[in-house]
């Protein structure tokens, strides 16, 4: 099961279940940010009822995140 949850500046939760429906996935990178973004009902809903998520990451902590993240793997590998 595919799902966001954010905790915005105001700190309110908002969840974006996205359930068992088919999502997309498209990822964007500039110099400066990653952007994520997760789509859910494209099939079947229309635009604008259509739940999605989008992350906007400055490049060099994505970079970082990732780095940290295949090096766990690696060491559970050995």
């Amino acid at each position: 099961m595919t799902y966001a949850i954010l905790r915005g500046k105001n700190g309110r939760r908002h969840e974006v279940d996205f359930g068992d429906a088919p999502i997309r996935v498209e990822v964007y990178a500039s110099e400066e940010t990653v952007e994520i973004f997760v789509e859910a009902d494209f099939e079947t809903h229309a635009e604008e009822h259509q739940r999605f998520a989008i992350l906007n990451i400055p490049r060099h902590l994505f970079s970082e995140a990732t780095g940290k993240a295949a090096r766990r793997a690696s060491r559970k590998e050995r």
